[in-house]
């Protein structure tokens, strides 16, 4: 009896690793896309479509489009790595409030609060609210008033601004979730 419920649970810790792998290359993934689609298409493919497509309006319109593209991905990328990160997290359902009535002893506190899975999900949820307000920011007010052509050089250069930070943000959970997730 006991051997047969050493071997399940065994069994049971195994594909729980398994799952803990996939979802930890499943974080690299898409926070490895989530920067590298910025810095691509803000750094390098936008700027050359300006050098190489002509007339420069047909270049606006097709790099409006990837920026509103890379803005949605801008919102649902971290939405995801928050969703992995709390999935992942030992305390995925406690509140602090139940924390605090839970744990007796200071130092077992924080243990819990410095776990690097919480750490994680701390890091994409800060992520995901500011993506979510840039990403909105962007689509919202951003594109299409430099669509519509209302005072243009201010309204780009609120959008390269924008961009600027998303990218920022992408950047500084990519590195500091790097650990974590490799």
């Amino acid at each position: 009896m006991t051997e047969s419920l050493a071997k399940e649970s065994e069994s049971f810790l195994g594909a729980q690793e398994k799952t803990h792998s996939f979802m930890r290359s499943l974080g690299f993934f898409v926070s490895s896309l989530w920067w590298g689609s910025l810095t691509v298409i803000g750094f390098v493919v936008v700027p050359l479509l300006f050098v190489w497509v002509s007339p420069k309006a047909l270049a606006g319109v097709v790099a409006g489009q990837m920026f509103v593209g890379v803005s949605w991905l801008n919102a649902l990328a971290p939405l995801v790595l928050w969703l992995l990160a709390r999935s992942m997290s030992p305390l995925r359902v406690v509140s602090p409030k139940d924390l605090a009535s839970e744990v007796s002893e200071e130092s077992e506190a924080s243990e819990v609060s410095t776990h690097p899975a919480r750490q994680l999900w701390r890091l994409t949820l800060w992520g995901l609210c500011s993506s979510v307000v840039l990403a909105t920011w962007m689509l919202a007010l951003v594109i299409p008033h430099i669509t519509q052509g209302i005072d243009r050089p201010l309204w780009h250069g609120l959008g390269s601004l924008t961009y600027a930070l998303m990218w920022i943000v992408a950047s500084a959970v990519m590195l500091k979730s790097r650990q974590f997730w490799s």
